[in-house]
């Protein structure tokens, strides 16, 4: 069950990072959308790279263990 929604969450988070979710946060290109006084494309992408580092991480410590320890 734990891999599922590991799974589910890094491909979701693999599509909206450079994908679609891009373009909804982008602004345009005369105006590009600023938060905290960066921009938004960096922060969202970095976003979602977390969360898939998160999953990454998560799995190595819980599924990809290693049983003869």
């Amino acid at each position: 069950m734990k891999f599922k929604v590991l799974a589910a969450l890094f491909l979701f988070a693999l599509l909206m990072g450079p994908g679609p979710g891009a373009m909804l946060i982008d602004g345009t290109a005369e105006n590009p959308a600023i938060w905290f006084g960066i921009p938004a494309l960096y922060l969202w992408t970095l976003l979602w790279f977390a969360v898939m580092a998160g999953c990454v991480v998560t799995a190595a410590q819980t599924i990809w263990k290693n049983d003869a320890e």
